[in-house]
């Protein structure tokens, strides 16, 4: 894959500099010196094991749940380094959760255009935008305690009901903690990922719902209302690669965003204010290259998809029905080695994180983990494309050199490469 593509130009930061950035990025991130800390974390448990092992296969990369250490949209990063004024009206208290009027203003313009909505669609009674300032999990879970209270207002007794898609984003980790009931519609490999409505159909009626309170349809391209309720997300964190700006356009009808923030003053406090000014003031002067970036991204995950899958089909006897890149996405989801789906002891959920976790000490690259690897539909893992093209090259050439290979005739042994690895370490210390 070649490396002179638009984004390996960054700030002039050479491809082999920003791998070391990644190599930073995820050590700044993955590492936690309290024991008792780290234990609600999959990842930095596995971390410290692997650090202690002497890191085998070489620094960690971290390319599960949409990590961006380098790839941060140019044009904002220099905006930020060289622009930015931020006046003093920024840094008081937040009056509401859902964004400044100015903030508000703009990301609806944008919205509108972006979707090319038609006039009769946005009227102010049934459509708004909201600019939200924090984790877009978190709106969804007041979306959640928004049709709990309206069950409770109806003195309702009945379990609402969620509906989404197998595999998918953990919609479940959101509204199970509710204490609603989240179904998920399978998406299988035999079907090439794509809805099977037969399929579907026969699960519905195998699981006796009365009614579904929410439907969850994981796109990016229609944020027009299918009923009152509506709502949808857009997090510019993910679109221009500021994860950490935490920002982003929530479209939904006006009374729905009016519930919403009267919720999140309950629970939460309402900050961001900064970071919503210097995504909105780089998009006010520099909306072109903002829109090209877009572009130029789509594109070069395009190319890093494209070679993914011929590598895995060509160097590592993958089937093309076992790899999944998508449309519209930075993500690439494969099957777990025939070894490993031969284990009858075990549910495919299971199967995925235990290859996940091997994976990892086998080549020090770190996939989905348990985060989304609890869909029972297929032993699948995801890896995330966003770093830089040295850095997908390197993933690949370690799977290669660790012996992944979909008809592996074993599992990786891990104890043995920990082992291998402990005794090298002794040893060294032994002849200092």
């Amino acid at each position: 894959m070649s490396s002179s593509s638009t984004l390996c130009s960054i700030l002039g930061i050479s491809s082999a500099e920003r791998v070391q950035a990644h190599y930073e990025g995820a050590r700044t991130h993955l590492f936690n010196s309290n024991e008792h800390l780290r234990q609600s974390s999959h990842e930095q448990k596995l971390y410290a094991k692997y650090v202690a092992a002497n890191e085998p296969a070489g620094p960690t990369i971290y390319s599960s749940k949409g990590e961006h250490f380098t790839e941060v949209c140019p044009s904002l990063k220099r905006f930020i380094d060289n622009e930015l004024k931020l006046d003093l009206k920024y840094f008081g208290y937040m009056e509401y959760a859902y964004g400044l009027e100015e903030h508000r203003q703009l990301f609806r313009k944008i919205v509108i255009r972006d979707h090319q909505l038609e006039d009769d669609l946005i009227q102010p009674d049934f459509f708004e935008v909201g600019c939200f300032m924090n984790s877009t999990r978190l709106a969804m879970y007041d979306l959640g305690r928004v049709i709990l209270k309206e069950l409770n207002e109806k003195q309702s007794t009945r379990q609402p009901v969620v509906l989404s898609f197998e595999p998918g984003w953990d919609y479940a980790g959101v509204f199970e903690s509710l204490q609603m009931k989240v179904l998920h519609l399978p998406l299988t490999p035999k079907a090439e990922f794509k809805p099977d409505l037969d399929e579907w159909s026969k699960f519905l009626k195998e699981q006796k719902v009365d009614q579904i309170d929410l439907i969850i349809i994981n796109t990016q391209h229609n944020p027009t209302p299918v009923s009152t309720r509506w709502f949808q997300t857009r997090p510019f964190g993910k679109q221009f690669n500021c994860n950490a700006m935490g920002i982003a356009a929530i479209s939904s009808s006006p009374q729905l965003i009016a519930k919403l923030n009267e919720l999140y003053w309950n629970h939460n406090y309402i900050n961001g204010c900064v970071n919503a000014e210097i995504i909105c003031q780089w998009l006010r002067n520099h909306q072109q290259e903002a829109d090209q970036f877009i572009v130029d991204n789509g594109l070069e995950l395009f190319r890093k998809k494209d070679f993914v899958r011929r590598f895995m089909e060509k160097e590592l006897g993958y089937p093309s029905r076992s790899i999944c890149t998508g449309s519209c996405t930075s993500y690439v989801i494969f099957e777990a080695p025939l070894v490993y789906l031969e284990d009858s002891t075990k549910k495919n959920s299971e199967i995925a994180e235990q290859f996940s976790d091997d994976l990892y000490f086998a080549t020090g690259v770190l996939l989905s983990g348990e985060f989304v690897s609890r869909s029972n539909v297929a032993a699948f893992v995801r890896i995330h494309l966003g770093s830089d093209p040295a850095n997908i090259e390197e993933m690949m050439r370690r799977f290669k050199a660790a012996g992944l290979n979909y008809h592996m005739k074993k599992k990786f042994d891990v104890s043995k490469i920990l082992e291998e690895t402990i005794t090298t370490k002794l040893l060294k210390m032994v002849h200092h």
